[in-house]
């Protein structure tokens, strides 16, 4: 009789843990359906970049020194854009060393957060092109023509 006793006393202490864990896990499912966080509070706008204006002319542009215009002593043009880098050190070796190969002015260029090494000032795409491929043979297979502003020679 004593371990019926025993055995009804552990089915009861059973019964009422059970109640307690239901009441917990109700209350827990409760909670979890409240409105107090909406899917809607993380939707993802997309990010808002500044906008950067680049000087763009086309390959058609013929571009004549009567029909430039003059930006503090600069003028719409092209340069050959020969590398980019974050080491400024490294351009500047790469700078003696064209100044050597070639008879054109050679750049270096900080345009956050890259150094860029650039030559010549170019009225004309054509000729910067044809000066581009010289680079090219020199090794330099990424020179390309970049339009930009260019020092005047008035």
């Amino acid at each position: 009789m004593e371990e019926k006793v025993g055995l009804e006393l552990k089915i009861l202490e059973i019964y009422i843990d059970m109640k307690y864990f239901l009441l917990v896990l109700l209350a827990s499912v409760g909670m979890c359906q409240s409105d107090f966080i909406k899917p809607s509070d993380f939707d993802d706008n997309p990010p808002k970049f500044p906008s950067v204006a680049l000087p763009s002319f086309s390959s058609s542009d013929n571009i004549t020194s009567d029909s430039t215009e003059i930006f503090n002593g600069l003028v719409r043009g092209y340069r050959i854009q020969v590398m980019i880098s974050q080491n400024e050190n490294e351009l500047i070796s790469l700078k003696t060393n064209l100044e050597k190969l070639i008879d054109q002015k050679v750049y270096i260029i900080f345009e956050l957060p890259n150094y860029k090494l650039r030559v010549g000032d170019f009225i004309n795409r054509k000729e910067a092109e044809n000066i581009q491929k010289k680079i090219v043979q020199l090794g330099y297979r990424t020179a390309w023509v970049v339009p930009t502003l260019i020092e005047a020679d008035i």
